[in-house]
């Protein structure tokens, strides 16, 4: 195997974990970000600590309750 088609395939394999992993990561990192304003912060912090902490609860309503599921074949 040559040493570029190895990078293609690891850049490939880093292009499916991101696409994969993400979106998860980046609601934890804000939820962190939140509980870490809302003890350090007062003030201003409390409205940017609720702000972060929304965001994901309302991703979670948003793909759990409100979106229609997407069709998976035919249901004849």
């Amino acid at each position: 195997m040559s040493h570029s088609h190895s990078n293609i395939h690891a850049r490939e394999r880093r292009a499916q974990a991101l696409a994969l992993w993400g979106w998860p990561v980046a609601m934890g990192l804000l939820s962190i970000f939140g509980l870490l304003a809302a003890l350090v912060y007062d003030g201003w912090g409390d409205t940017v600590s609720s702000v972060a902490l929304a965001i994901p609860v309302l991703v979670i309503v948003w793909f759990g309750w409100v979106r229609k599921p997407a069709r998976q074949g035919n249901d004849d």
